[in-house]
């Protein structure tokens, strides 16, 4: 009995340490900014505006909230931010909270996986510490938008467990909650559907008899999920910015693979936007890639009959690294945050080095040091990371540094210029993404923009009509049209656009506004009350929405839906004219 309490209180001590650890190393991110895909996911992103939203969200495709087409579907991703939204509204401290907590929950997962898979508390600990520690992971904790990867991991790891349980106990229950841990990971990320061969991989390493039909329920969910993807979405994983054959990817795989490692065992000068790079055959990174997969599969060999724990991690990584390997065309050669999955093996390897080390050493104190120098060096580093994605000015310049080619970073940095009113250094970063990609549709479009909100319509039309020619469904280039047009004294055709931004763009609550506005002037009041409530059903935060319809049911005498809409605009923080505020304070009280 007291051997038990001990190792049920030496449990609690472990599970403290690792969360006390990663609230303490994520501590800094609570100050970030929203950043990169945050603008459209969260921003604007209707979608997690009301729970109303949730049949959409498990029906659309991750961008659908914003009007956008895509082959991406997470709409567990998407729900977490609709569960932040209903409690933080656009407070970027408390979507970073919850993507702490997340990847505490899948450092917390490890520990109770590796300690159910090989029995060793301490192998556990170990890993599950340069886990929830380790910089490589910033880019999925720190950044909001990376929340798929711990999402994903989270029940990759309870589906394993509950699965390992499940043979050894027979339960259903344990069944049911493997094959929903394994539905959620799905609905998580696309690289969840990895988990049959890591299954497959347990077996072999642990010479586990595999039983069939359980494991053939598992396997049909993955092969429904790849049919599902494949004939719905066309594509296994993600949208393909660029044509490339195999051969052409193949070299880029190796040399990704160098990278990583460089990553994982040396966490300096980490950063996004890694591009899609062709490399040769002959280039160092690949040649040094090709080592590396040698010197795995050599691992494997050695361990096959001697280390179950060396040859399952190493199988692990190898495994993890498929999918986002781009031998299957991704949308960049590499990111770190695509090590989240893959790196639990590199990690249980370390920590079963200096666990082994620590068990045998006489001298305990002496590893335990150096692993704990280890792990404050890694934390230290994480730390600092986490400062890369405080600002969205310091992120986009610090990541040009490491990226000048990038289109996309000289088109945010526009976007930002402008935002900041700086609309000339704007219009210059956006001509730098066309040079660098003269078919950058929403660059020209964005310069167009900009040109039509400085006043010169004729030049914001030239570009809205290049972005056009190049994505005739882009929805913000008529959108922009239509206010040229309008500023030109053109409203038929600034309805026509306006109307034709819409059809490509059906949550486009600024284009159906601005409809809607036109329509009011024109005289159809109906039709602009009408457009108007369609605005607020859209995002029921739409001040200026509220704040019309408040004016125009004031105007037809609804007074009670008159005070209903402006106080909505006041609790959103907006502006209300204290003479309209008086005209409504006898129906106010009345109400």
């Amino acid at each position: 009995m007291p051997t038990k309490l001990s190792a049920k209180f030496q449990s609690v001590i472990f599970i403290a340490l690792i969360v006390i650890l990663g609230l303490l190393v994520y501590f800094n991110s609570l100050g970030g900014a929203f950043i990169w895909d945050d603008a459209g996911l969260i921003k604007g992103n209707l979608y997690i505006r009301s729970w109303s939203n949730l049949p959409k969200i498990f029906t659309s495709n991750i961008w659908a909230g914003i009007g956008e087409n895509s082959t991406v579907f997470r709409p567990l991703q998407i729900v977490t931010y609709l569960a932040d939204y209903s409690i933080w509204n656009l407070d970027p401290r408390g979507y970073h909270l919850t993507n702490i907590l997340l990847h505490i929950l899948a450092a917390l997962s490890l520990y109770w996986f590796i300690n159910l898979l090989f029995k060793q508390r301490v192998l556990a600990l170990f890993s599950s510490l340069l886990f929830v520690c380790h910089p490589v992971h910033v880019e999925a904790v720190s950044y909001i938008s990376g929340r798929a990867d711990p999402l994903a991991a989270i029940f990759i790891l309870l589906a394993f467990i509950f699965y390992l349980k499940f043979l050894e106990t027979k339960r259903t229950a344990d069944w049911v909650i493997t094959l929903l841990s394994f539905i959620f990971a799905l609905l998580s990320r696309e690289n969840a559907v990895i988990l049959p061969v890591l299954l497959l991989i347990y077996h072999y390493a642990f010479k586990k008899k595999l039983e069939i039909k359980p494991f053939l329920s598992i396997a049909a969910i993955a092969a429904g999920y790849i049919i599902f993807r494949l004939v719905f979405m066309k594509t296994l994983f993600y949208d393909l910015p660029v044509e490339s054959t195999l051969m052409q990817r193949l070299p880029g795989c190796f040399a990704a693979l160098a990278n990583y490692f460089r990553i994982l065992f040396l966490p300096i000068n980490l950063h996004m936007e890694y591009g899609n790079i062709f490399y040769s055959f002959l280039a160092p990174a690949t040649i040094l890639g090709l080592a590396i997969i040698l010197f795995l599969l050599l691992g494997v060999l050695k361990s096959k009959k001697s280390d179950a724990i060396v040859l399952f991690s190493l199988l692990w990584f190898i495994a993890a690294f498929l999918p986002v390997s781009n031998l299957y065309p991704l949308n960049a050669y590499m990111a770190e945050h695509w090590l989240y999955l893959p790196s639990i093996g590199f990690f249980i390897i370390i920590a079963a080095l200096f666990s082994r080390w620590f068990e045998k050493n006489k001298i305990k104190p002496v590893v335990l040091g150096l692993f704990i120098s280890l792990l404050l060096s890694y934390a230290y580093l994480t730390v600092k990371q986490n400062a890369y994605w405080r600002s969205e000015f310091s992120f986009f310049k610090r990541t040009l540094f490491y990226a000048p080619g990038s289109t996309k970073v000289y088109y945010n940095l526009g976007n930002l210029y402008c935002a900041a009113g700086d609309n000339a250094q704007g219009i210059s970063m956006y001509l730098k993404a066309v040079e660098l990609n003269p078919r950058y549709a929403e660059a020209y479009n964005n310069i167009g923009g900009t040109y039509i909100v400085l006043g010169n319509n004729q030049e914001g039309i030239k570009y809205c009509q290049l972005a056009l020619e190049i994505n005739p469904r882009l929805s913000a280039a008529y959108y922009n049209l239509g206010n040229a047009y309008y500023n030109l004294g053109q409203k038929d055709k600034s309805v026509e656009m306006v109307k034709k931004s819409i059809e490509f763009n059906p949550v486009y609550v600024d284009a159906y506004n601005n409809l809607a506005a036109g329509y009011a002037e024109a005289g159809d009041v109906e039709a602009a009350i009408n457009l108007w409530n369609k605005c607020v059903k859209l995002d029921p935060d739409f001040a200026t929405g509220h704040f019309n319809l408040a004016v125009f049911y004031f105007n037809s005498k609804n007074y009670s839906l008159a005070v209903k809409h402006c106080d909505r605009v006041i609790a959103l923080g907006g502006q209300v004219d204290p003479k309209f505020l008086e005209a409504l304070r006898p129906f106010r009280q009345s109400k």
